[in-house]
């Protein structure tokens, strides 16, 4: 029955990323996989558009970040545990930013998030290939987000995430330029945006 059940379901086919680093409207220009996940608000503080609406749109992003479909359909319940995960991950990553003490019950909704199984990678007959997980639960998935989490904010680059300085953007990113001097999550969007912006004042007669 579940068999058939799948079988079923929508096929998600292969995602192309767009110029500005999107995949279905989705932003993923941070560097890391847990910093794409809080993107899935928009906007923050400046409308807060909510991204991940539906459980439907759930697995669209699980889809478009290369994580394991669901076994099943995302559930309205799974939807909130992956909000709060989501919420939970931007707390600590402002807290980061701003130098400030992270806030203990964020720190528990990673961690508990994080000792869920994890979808199993396996090598391929060729021995040297290996293969992920053809589908996982919901939970499974978000496993490898709050553990993505855990080793940036614990790892080598924790120092280097930074607040994008668009001013219509609200995206984190991971700074991995070799100076550390970056400023927009990504010179394809935020950074474009900037220069043609500091041209106009430069150049008041230009388009």
């Amino acid at each position: 029955m579940r068999a058939r059940a799948v079988q079923g379901r929508r096929r998600r086919g292969p995602v192309e990323t767009t110029k500005d680093l999107r995949r279905l409207g989705f932003p993923f220009r941070s560097g890391s996989l847990s910093l794409d996940f809080v993107a899935t608000v928009a906007k923050r503080g400046m409308g807060d558009r909510e991204m991940l609406a539906t459980p439907d749109d759930l697995e669209t992003w699980l889809h478009v970040a290369g994580l394991p479909p669901a076994e099943e359909p995302a559930t309205p319940s799974e939807l909130d545990s992956a909000r709060a995960l989501r919420e939970a991950i931007h707390r600590l990553t402002w807290s980061r930013v701003d130098g400030a003490r992270p806030n203990r019950a964020a720190i528990r909704v990673v961690n508990d998030a994080a000792s869920a199984g994890t979808p199993a990678i396996t090598i391929g007959a060729d021995g040297s290939t290996a293969v992920p997980a053809p589908s996982a639960p919901v939970t499974a998935s978000l496993a490898l987000v709050a553990r993505d989490a855990v080793e940036l904010f614990t790892g080598p680059l924790a120092h280097r995430i930074r607040a994008c300085i668009g001013h219509d953007c609200s995206l984190f990113f991971v700074d991995r330029s070799r100076p550390g001097s970056r400023r927009w999550c990504a010179m394809a969007a935020c950074g474009e945006k900037a220069s043609s912006a500091s041209y106009r004042q430069r150049h008041p007669g230009a388009r």
